[in-house]
């Protein structure tokens, strides 16, 4: 049995990494697979803290840490690649900013922080640039947001913007709006990018009474697998830590690589 530990839209919750590390404890032999969105926090702005550190345990450990890249990184990615591309700066990625600044010794508004992260950073953002978006073992695929389950081999074939963007056209992936759609993949899919809690859905009635109940939004942000009979399912991971509330810590899934079935969890 093949274990790997999941975990991912940490935005920054230090505190997230304690609690990994119990969980590591436990299975030493498991890899780590972080699925994306470490920066940009709601709440207490931690700045690059959290990456950093997530670089240097896959740096210490990279047999057994696979960084993903999501949407917050690309789109930081693109604006210190691009001054003009400011998407980053609307979700998150100005407070960021300013405190990655403050921490280097001084801010001085968006150009100047931007060029002292570039002159200071350099390390940090090659290596972001490098994240890759989808890891595959056994029958676990994972990627930041989803993948288009229309295309005939979609973990092939499917385009960044639905790896590190995907919503309601991966939960639904073809069927009526709010119709949970079906997996084809003879592997599970493991994602987050959105809170777990905000994510809606009906299953097709047509199966009888084996098909799950319907899903509604609530505060609920614990795993949540969108599975018909007889397939792999689809878990959904964003625990809300990027709500900026500090006592979510976000949710730690463990999978069997053989199965594709989660076997262990840790949620707030």
């Amino acid at each position: 049995m093949g274990i790997v530990i999941a975990l991912g839209d940490l935005h920054g919750q230090l505190g997230t990494l304690t609690r990994l590390r119990r969980v590591q404890a436990q299975f030493p032999e498991a890899v780590t697979v972080l699925i994306g969105d470490y920066i940009d926090c709601f709440g207490v702005n931690q700045g690059f803290d959290l990456i950093e550190d997530i670089r240097a345990m896959q740096l210490a450990e990279p047999s057994r840490t696979v960084v993903l890249m999501g949407n917050h990184e690309q789109a930081a990615v693109d604006f210190f690649d691009d001054a003009q591309r400011r998407d980053w700066l609307q979700f998150g990625g100005d407070n960021t900013l300013q405190s990655v600044a403050t921490s280097l010794g001084a801010s001085n508004g968006i150009t100047q922080d931007r060029q002292l992260v570039l002159d200071r950073k350099h390390e940090l953002l090659d290596w972001m640039r490098a994240l890759p978006l989808t890891y595959t073992v056994g029958k676990l695929c994972f990627v930041h947001a989803g993948l288009n389950l229309a295309l005939e081999n979609p973990i092939r074939d499917s385009s960044d913007d639905d790896r590190l963007w995907a919503r309601d056209d991966y939960w639904y992936a073809g069927s009526p709006r709010h119709i949970f759609g079906r997996n084809p993949l003879a592997t599970s899919i493991i994602t987050g990018h959105t809170a777990n809690g905000w994510i809606a859905g009906k299953y097709a009635g047509s199966l009888g009474s084996d098909v799950p109940d319907d899903k509604i939004k609530s505060t609920d942000n614990s795993i949540y697998a969108i599975r018909y009979p007889g397939e792999f399912p689809r878990y959904l991971m964003d625990g809300g830590a990027g709500g900026g509330d500090p006592q979510v810590l976000g949710n730690i899934g463990i999978f069997d690589s053989d199965t594709g079935m989660l076997i262990d969890k840790v949620e707030d």
